[in-house]
């Protein structure tokens, strides 16, 4: 039986980060538990420049959801205009369907694209990171 509360204790994120920056436009624009789960989330892990790469077990792992959930999130959170998608980049994993999606959180309506170099920006260290 699936239980969010139980999945979140167990899912307690632990590193030295004590905050994230989300979009304010979201507070207008999400209404749903799972999306703004979701979108706080991937803000956990966007570069300075806003560009996340974790993949959606990831997500769903800190979120305290389903997988499933953190898909039709995403998918919802698009057309929003609060975050794109950027091109996958680098090999896939073993065993992995295909390349880990890019994400963009869009901390301004019409953001530019990140350049090249931004793009490779590499995400927030995970200090003191608990591995269970």
């Amino acid at each position: 039986v699936y239980k969010t509360g139980a999945l979140l204790e167990n899912s307690a994120m632990s590193d030295a980060r004590r905050f994230s920056i989300i979009p304010i436009r979201a507070v207008g624009l999400v209404k749903r538990q799972h999306d703004w789960r979701t979108l706080a989330a991937l803000c956990s892990y966007t570069s300075p420049l806003g560009v996340a790469y974790p993949n959606q077990q990831t997500l769903a792992r800190d979120a305290g959801l389903e997988q499933s959930h953190i898909s039709k999130a995403l998918r919802r959170l698009h057309p929003r205009g609060l975050i794109r998608s950027l091109v996958p980049k680098g090999k896939k994993r073993p065993g992995a369907f295909r390349r880990g999606l890019r994400y963009q959180v869009l901390y301004e309506a019409n953001a530019p694209l990140p350049s090249a170099k931004e793009i490779e920006a590499a995400p927030l260290p995970r200090k003191g990171w608990r591995n269970d």
